[in-house]
């Protein structure tokens, strides 16, 4: 019977201390609402590009309206089919972008930002890895092999960062 009470009080005394309660007035300091925008999302896929054939065992994305990061396995293939676009391309979006290219079988992470180029309607993310750690990143509904995708799959050198 004790021990029935006691979980029950622990039980309570936890699931009391998840409650929150909404702070008084007088204790809350004044603050102007801050502005909500709302932007049009869509679920895109990623995939990669490697221009320099070095290999890479894994890439990340940082969604650029989130912290979160999606990415995959390897260069080739598509895959990440979880990443958050805006519809439409918006000013200055960045992204980190965070790969790793093993050396002598120990990880080298390496990360840069950079941002995501203009498109007009938001189609598979394609991250593109370039000579000295230089990385763009498109949304095209285009594969790298169609002379429309932004950057052509023969490119050696990375094209001007687009602001």
């Amino acid at each position: 019977m004790r021990l029935k009470h006691l979980l029950i009080f622990t039980a309570t005394l936890a699931l009391s201390a998840c409650a929150t309660t909404a702070p008084s007035t007088a204790q809350a300091p004044t603050q102007k609402p801050s502005m909500v925008v709302d932007i049009p999302m869509t679920f895109v896929s990623i995939s990669c590009e490697n221009h320099e054939n070095k290999y890479i065992y894994a890439f990340y994305v940082k969604e650029p309206f989130s912290e979160r990061m999606a990415g995959g396995l390897s260069c080739g293939g598509i895959g990440a089919f979880g990443y958050m676009l805006p519809r439409q391309w918006q000013p200055g979006m960045k992204v980190k972008v965070r790969w790793n290219r093993p050396i002598k079988g120990e990880d080298n992470w390496i990360e840069k930002t950079t941002t995501i180029r203009r498109y007009e309607k938001a189609g598979t993310l394609y991250v593109h890895f370039f000579a000295n750690d230089e990385v763009r990143v498109v949304s095209s509904p285009y594969y790298p092999e169609s002379p429309q995708h932004p950057i052509s799959e023969n490119a050696t050198v990375a094209p001007p960062e687009e602001e």
